[in-house]
This record gives C-alpha cells, sequence and structure tokens, in this order.
C-alpha cells in the first residue's frame, strides 16, 4: 500500500509540472479578421453565402453555354500574330446575330429557323482601331493592316450546320447586287466565301459537323489570295481548336453548370448581378476564353494581357464588370503576381498600399486611356483580385472588400 501512494504521488507531480512547463516552438498568427478591414460599403459576402447558388433562367443558357466555347474559339492573334489588338467579344443567340455575319435580321431569321443552340465571336486587328461592319459591306481605316472576326455557332445537328451555313452565305452574297464574286479554298472546299474586287475584305462560312464556323477579314489592300490565304489558316486553326471539346445537345446546354468553380461568386461584386452575361459584364472562362475580351472589359493589348495571365499561370478567370479574379495553381504563384505587380496593364506609377491588408499592391494609372485612375491587386490562397478606383480610398477599399469576399467564400 505504501508504495501505491509512492508511485500515486510521484505521477500526480509529473502531471502538475508539465502543467507549469514552456512548451517549445513559435505561435503562428490567426489569418486577418476580414471585420477590422474598411470596405466601405461594398459587399463581403458571396452571392452563394447561405449555400443558394444563383441558377439562370432557361433562356440565359445559351450564354453559359457560350462562354464555355470561348476557351476553343481563337482569336485574332491565332489567326495572324500581327493581330495583337482584340476589339470586343460577346455571345451569340438565334435571336441576335453579328452584323460580322451580314445584315443582322435576316441572319437572325436564319438561325432561328435552324434552331441554333448558341455562339461566340471574337474580334481583333493589328491596329487599336474599329471595323465598320453595318450598311452594305464592311470598311476600315487605311492603316489598319488586318482585322479579323470568328464567330463558331452550334446547331443541334450536321444537317442543320450545313443548311444554315448555306442559307447565310446565300443570303449575304445575293445582298451584293453582282458586285461581289466567290472565292475558293483549296484546303477547305466546303468553305463558301466571297470578297468584293475593290476592297480589303473577305466574308466566309464553313459547316463543320454539327458548327457553322464563320470569318470576317481583311488584308492591307484588295488581294484576293492574300485574304484566301488568311482564311485557310484561320479555319485550320479553328478546326484544330473544336476538336479539344465536344458539341452539346440542347438538353445538356440546360443543365450546364454555372459558375462550377465558384470563381465569380468570389469577384467583387458591388452591383450584385446575378445572370450570366457574355458580353464581359458578368463572365467566367479559362485563360485563353478570357483573351477575347481585350478591348471590351480587358485592355486592348491582347498580346500583353496573355503575357500576364501566362506569367501567374492562370488557370481561370472571372470579369464582374472590371473587378476581376484569377485562380493561379498555388499560394505561392498568387503572392509573386502581388509581388510583381502583374496587372494585364503596363502600370506607370506607385501608389500606397491598403492599409493593414496583407499581400497586396496598388499603382498609379497615367495612360490616357486608362479606365480607372487606380488600381490594387491582392492575394489570397491561391486567388487573385484586381480593382480599380478612381479615388486611392475607393480602391484601397475594393481591394480590402476583395479580400474579404475571398476569405469568406467557400
Amino acid at each position: 500500500m505504501r508504495i501505491r501512494y509512492v508511485l500515486l504521488a510521484a505521477a500526480l507531480a509529473t502531471v502538475l509540472t508539465a502543467c507549469g512547463s514552456t512548451l517549445s516552438g513559435q505561435a503562428l498568427p490567426g489569418e486577418l479578421d476580414v471585420r477590422t478591414l474598411d470596405v466601405g460599403s461594398y459587399p463581403t459576402e458571396p452571392l452563394n453565402a447561405h449555400d443558394d447558388d444563383p441558377v439562370p433562367p432557361f433562356y440565359e443558357m445559351y450564354e453559359v453555354a457560350a462562354m464555355r466555347i470561348a476557351d476553343y474559339v481563337i482569336n485574332s492573334g491565332d489567326v495572324d500574330a500581327q493581330m495583337i489588338y482584340g476589339k470586343r467579344a460577346t455571345t451569340l443567340s438565334a435571336g441576335l446575330m453579328p452584323s460580322a455575319l451580314g445584315d443582322e435580321p435576316t441572319m437572325s431569321d436564319i438561325a432561328k429557323k435552324h434552331k441554333m443552340l448558341y455562339g461566340f465571336e471574337s474580334s481583333g486587328a493589328a491596329k487599336d482601331s474599329l471595323v465598320t461592319t453595318s450598311g452594305d459591306w464592311p470598311t476600315k481605316k487605311a492603316d489598319n493592316r488586318l482585322t479579323a472576326t470568328t464567330m463558331v455557332m452550334q446547331f443541334p445537328d450536321v444537317d442543320r450546320a450545313a443548311a444554315a451555313a448555306k442559307e447565310f452565305y446565300d443570303a449575304d452574297f445575293g445582298r451584293q447586287e453582282g458586285r461581289n464574286q466567290p472565292v475558293a479554298l483549296p484546303a477547305h472546299p466546303a468553305a463558301l466565301s466571297h470578297w468584293r474586287p475593290d476592297s480589303p475584305f473577305l466574308r466566309t462560312v464553313l459547316p463543320h459537323g454539327p458548327y457553322v464556323i464563320a470569318f470576317l477579314l481583311s488584308v492591307p489592300t484588295p488581294d484576293q489570295q492574300e485574304l484566301a490565304a488568311l482564311a485557310s489558316n484561320a479555319y485550320t486553326e479553328q478546326i484544330e481548336a473544336l476538336a479539344k471539346t465536344t458539341p452539346l445537345t440542347d438538353e445538356q446546354v440546360m443543365a450546364l453548370p454555372w459558375d462550377p468553380d465558384h470563381l465569380l461568386m468570389r469577384t467583387l461584386n458591388p452591383d450584385q448581378l446575378a445572370g450570366p452575361d457574355g458580353s464581359g459584364y458578368y463572365v467566367v472562362t479559362g485563360k485563353h476564353g478570357i483573351l477575347h475580351y481585350s478591348g471590351d472589359q480587358l485592355p486592348t493589348d491582347r498580346h500583353y494581357v496573355d503575357e500576364q495571365l501566362t506569367k501567374m499561370s492562370a488557370q481561370q478567370v472571372a470579369l464582374v464588370w472590371r473587378s476581376i479574379a484569377i485562380r493561379t495553381p498555388d499560394e505561392q504563384t498568387a503572392r509573386r503576381a502581388v509581388t510583381e505587380k502583374m496587372f494585364p496593364w503596363k502600370a506607370e506609377g506607385e501608389a500606397a498600399s491598403p492599409p493593414n491588408l496583407p499581400d497586396s499592391a496598388c499603382v498609379e494609372n497615367k495612360r490616357p486611356s486608362a479606365y480607372k485612375r487606380f488600381s490594387c491587386i491582392l492575394a489570397y490562397n491561391e486567388y487573385v483580385g484586381i480593382v480599380s478606383g478612381n479615388q486611392l480610398l475607393d480602391a484601397h477599399q475594393r481591394a480590402a472588400a476583395q479580400y474579404a469576399l475571398f476569405a469568406n467564400s467557400r
């Protein structure tokens, strides 16, 4: 019994000694309490904060399908490397067809007749100036050497795509009142093309499986051979790109997931937009797809935007009315994007960083074409956010709100 008491006392002494001892190691700080940040009036909770993801109505699902295909639509730089400037991009529906394809009401009637499911259009040029497609035949400024508009449309099946392509061409060629001439493309004999001998433009359509591929192209001066060569290369590149994806049925279009990785939900959204908008106001795509929006929601120099996104190994990009969120492979890459200030435009001046906000930096945009005077970039885990404001305080508050959104998202 005496031995038992001695052992019990020794054990108790050991426990009490351990309670008063100091453990080795370094204490780690907890994550920033985002409630302490100055976010102004900007939202800090994602739209799906209560496990209620926004669901687009069925008539907007073509926007979701078109954003998906954007990653497999070539842009002007893929047609010719000299065309580094993006001009515009948008999703297409049968009810609103692009003027780059021809007379809009006529093209829409044909698209509706053959039950077009969705489409995507992307334009660019070798010079930062526009092509005018309204009127009888397209025009451009003389110093804009090369231009390209790419259009990809999906129909329910091969037969409807072929019929639509033929009617698109016949209707457009018939409107030219004998002034245009057909152009053959030996590398793509199914392509239907025409040009005007006193104009540097060519319009061409090609049925490819359930898709209709179309281009509006121009070269420096009226040159049929040069236009044909440019069109042949464009078709080769676009067909190769489409081989990396699969067409959708109308049922699959209706069932597509909207923002499945919740990147849009993580993006600063001051107006609380909830529906897909493929013109760039509320869109999410992969790194290639987002380049189409250069010259619209992103800076015009598509080549520079591509360089910056490549540097940060961008996997997915979301745009919410010029707020940008980017998913990178890992936390280290995201932080490096901040350290090296990988804005998708060339930043000219320095600006103070947001107070009390880790992994963030700001710049002053002094170029005349700048959308806002100040921009901030920040990192949170593998995510990068980019926001802008005309006042530095506003840019800081937007950056703080974007950080809070990242932190509050699932």
